[in-house]
Protein backbone atom coordinates (compact mmCIF):
# COMPACT_ATOMS: atom_id res chain seq x y z
CA UNK A 1 0.00 0.00 0.00
CA UNK A 2 1.26 3.46 -0.88
CA UNK A 3 0.16 6.69 0.76
CA UNK A 4 -0.23 10.05 -0.96
CA UNK A 5 -1.73 13.43 -0.13
CA UNK A 6 -4.43 15.38 -1.92
CA UNK A 7 -5.31 19.02 -1.60
CA UNK A 8 -7.86 21.28 -3.25
CA UNK A 9 -6.21 24.04 -5.25
CA UNK A 10 -8.69 26.53 -3.78
CA UNK A 11 -7.71 25.53 -0.23
CA UNK A 12 -4.01 24.62 -0.20
CA UNK A 13 -4.05 24.64 3.63
CA UNK A 14 -6.17 21.47 3.90
CA UNK A 15 -4.49 18.19 3.04
CA UNK A 16 -6.13 14.76 2.98
CA UNK A 17 -4.10 11.55 3.24
CA UNK A 18 -5.14 8.75 0.90
CA UNK A 19 -3.81 5.30 0.18
CA UNK A 20 -3.72 3.14 -2.89
CA UNK A 21 -3.19 -0.59 -3.20
CA UNK A 22 -3.59 -3.48 -5.59
CA UNK A 23 -5.52 -6.45 -4.39
CA UNK A 24 -6.28 -9.62 -6.22
CA UNK A 25 -9.28 -11.82 -6.04
CA UNK A 26 -9.89 -15.29 -7.37
CA UNK A 27 -12.84 -15.44 -9.70
CA UNK A 28 -14.65 -18.78 -9.55
CA UNK A 29 -14.92 -19.26 -13.28
CA UNK A 30 -13.84 -22.17 -15.35
CA UNK A 31 -10.16 -21.68 -14.55
CA UNK A 32 -10.33 -19.77 -11.23
CA UNK A 33 -8.73 -16.67 -12.75
CA UNK A 34 -6.97 -13.97 -10.75
CA UNK A 35 -8.36 -10.46 -11.14
CA UNK A 36 -6.34 -7.47 -9.97
CA UNK A 37 -8.27 -4.55 -8.54
CA UNK A 38 -7.18 -1.08 -7.60
CA UNK A 39 -8.38 0.22 -4.23
CA UNK A 40 -8.15 3.84 -3.14
CA UNK A 41 -9.26 4.97 0.29
CA UNK A 42 -8.86 7.52 3.04
CA UNK A 43 -9.46 7.70 6.78
CA UNK A 44 -10.74 11.26 6.36
CA UNK A 45 -14.47 11.69 6.96
CA UNK A 46 -17.06 13.10 4.60
CA UNK A 47 -18.79 16.45 5.08
CA UNK A 48 -21.23 14.81 7.55
CA UNK A 49 -18.47 13.23 9.64
CA UNK A 50 -19.10 9.72 8.29
CA UNK A 51 -16.44 7.34 6.95
CA UNK A 52 -15.78 7.50 3.21
CA UNK A 53 -16.02 4.09 1.57
CA UNK A 54 -12.96 3.05 -0.44
CA UNK A 55 -13.26 3.09 -4.21
CA UNK A 56 -12.51 -0.15 -6.05
CA UNK A 57 -11.71 -0.43 -9.74
CA UNK A 58 -12.02 -3.91 -11.18
CA UNK A 59 -10.83 -3.33 -14.74
CA UNK A 60 -7.36 -1.86 -14.33
CA UNK A 61 -4.93 -2.00 -17.23
CA UNK A 62 -1.77 -0.19 -18.26
CA UNK A 63 -3.80 1.79 -20.80
CA UNK A 64 -6.39 3.12 -18.32
CA UNK A 65 -4.39 3.18 -15.06
CA UNK A 66 -4.10 6.98 -14.68
CA UNK A 67 -7.68 7.60 -15.75
CA UNK A 68 -9.06 5.03 -13.30
CA UNK A 69 -7.10 6.57 -10.42
CA UNK A 70 -8.44 10.04 -11.29
CA UNK A 71 -12.04 8.82 -11.46
CA UNK A 72 -11.86 6.93 -8.16
CA UNK A 73 -10.08 9.78 -6.39
CA UNK A 74 -12.59 12.34 -7.70
CA UNK A 75 -15.42 10.28 -6.15
CA UNK A 76 -13.64 10.35 -2.79
CA UNK A 77 -12.75 14.04 -2.95
CA UNK A 78 -16.31 15.02 -3.88
CA UNK A 79 -17.42 13.82 -0.42
CA UNK A 80 -14.91 15.94 1.52
CA UNK A 81 -15.73 19.37 2.95
CA UNK A 82 -12.88 21.48 1.54
CA UNK A 83 -14.06 24.79 3.03
CA UNK A 84 -13.05 27.50 3.44
CA UNK A 85 -12.33 27.92 -0.26
CA UNK A 86 -10.30 30.82 -1.59
CA UNK A 87 -11.84 32.89 -4.37
CA UNK A 88 -10.07 32.57 -7.71
CA UNK A 89 -9.58 36.26 -8.47
CA UNK A 90 -6.97 36.18 -11.20
CA UNK A 91 -7.33 35.15 -14.81
CA UNK A 92 -4.85 32.78 -16.45
CA UNK A 93 -1.89 34.47 -18.11
CA UNK A 94 0.09 33.87 -21.28
CA UNK A 95 3.61 33.32 -19.91
CA UNK A 96 5.35 32.69 -23.21
CA UNK A 97 4.52 32.91 -26.88
CA UNK A 98 6.21 32.55 -30.26
CA UNK A 99 6.15 34.47 -32.47
CA UNK A 100 6.62 37.36 -30.08
CA UNK A 101 3.95 40.05 -29.70
CA UNK A 102 6.13 42.72 -31.31
CA UNK A 103 7.17 40.61 -34.32
CA UNK A 104 6.00 42.56 -37.34
CA UNK A 105 7.47 40.30 -40.02
CA UNK A 106 6.18 36.78 -39.33
CA UNK A 107 6.50 34.17 -42.07
CA UNK A 108 3.23 32.62 -43.23
CA UNK A 109 4.62 29.16 -42.40
CA UNK A 110 5.59 30.09 -38.82
CA UNK A 111 4.52 27.66 -36.07
CA UNK A 112 2.77 29.20 -33.07
CA UNK A 113 3.59 28.29 -29.44
CA UNK A 114 1.70 29.60 -26.43
CA UNK A 115 1.99 28.72 -22.73
CA UNK A 116 -1.01 29.49 -20.50
CA UNK A 117 -0.59 29.39 -16.71
CA UNK A 118 -2.91 29.91 -13.77
CA UNK A 119 -1.22 30.67 -10.44
CA UNK A 120 -2.41 28.93 -7.28
CA UNK A 121 -4.72 29.22 -5.47
CA UNK A 122 -7.02 28.85 -8.46
CA UNK A 123 -9.73 26.74 -9.99
CA UNK A 124 -7.52 26.02 -12.98
CA UNK A 125 -7.88 26.85 -16.66
CA UNK A 126 -11.13 25.85 -18.34
CA UNK A 127 -10.45 25.26 -22.03
CA UNK A 128 -14.05 24.37 -22.90
CA UNK A 129 -14.88 27.94 -24.00
CA UNK A 130 -11.48 28.76 -25.51
CA UNK A 131 -11.44 30.04 -29.06
CA UNK A 132 -8.22 30.78 -30.92
CA UNK A 133 -8.29 32.87 -34.07
CA UNK A 134 -5.61 33.76 -36.56
CA UNK A 135 -5.86 37.22 -38.08
CA UNK A 136 -4.33 37.94 -41.47
CA UNK A 137 -5.17 41.65 -41.27
CA UNK A 138 -8.50 41.21 -43.06
CA UNK A 139 -10.27 38.09 -41.78
CA UNK A 140 -10.17 36.08 -38.54
CA UNK A 141 -9.70 32.32 -39.03
CA UNK A 142 -10.83 30.02 -36.22
CA UNK A 143 -7.99 27.50 -35.66
CA UNK A 144 -9.21 26.16 -32.28
CA UNK A 145 -9.77 22.61 -33.60
CA UNK A 146 -6.28 22.52 -35.13
CA UNK A 147 -4.40 23.06 -31.85
CA UNK A 148 -2.17 20.54 -30.11
CA UNK A 149 -2.73 21.08 -26.36
CA UNK A 150 -0.71 19.39 -23.59
CA UNK A 151 -0.50 19.99 -19.87
CA UNK A 152 -2.76 20.14 -16.85
CA UNK A 153 -5.41 22.61 -15.63
CA UNK A 154 -2.74 24.96 -14.24
CA UNK A 155 -0.34 25.06 -17.20
CA UNK A 156 -1.07 24.30 -20.84
CA UNK A 157 1.35 24.30 -23.75
CA UNK A 158 -0.48 25.09 -26.98
CA UNK A 159 1.04 24.48 -30.40
CA UNK A 160 -0.28 25.21 -33.89
CA UNK A 161 1.30 24.46 -37.23
CA UNK A 162 0.00 25.98 -40.45
CA UNK A 163 -1.50 23.39 -42.79
CA UNK A 164 0.74 22.05 -45.51
CA UNK A 165 0.81 24.22 -48.58
CA UNK A 166 1.22 23.16 -52.17
CA UNK A 167 3.54 25.46 -54.04
CA UNK A 168 3.90 25.63 -57.77
CA UNK A 169 6.60 27.21 -59.85
CA UNK A 170 5.90 28.50 -63.32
Amino acid sequence: MAEFYVYNSLNPNKVVKCNISFRYFIIKRVKGEFVWTLEIGTTHTDSNGDAIAPQRVYSVSVANFDEMIEIALAKICAQIDWSPLTTDKSAPKVTSNLPLDDDSDVDIGQNVYITLEDSLPSAGIDLSEMKVTLNNGVVDFDITNELDINGDPYKYDIHWEPPKRVRSRY
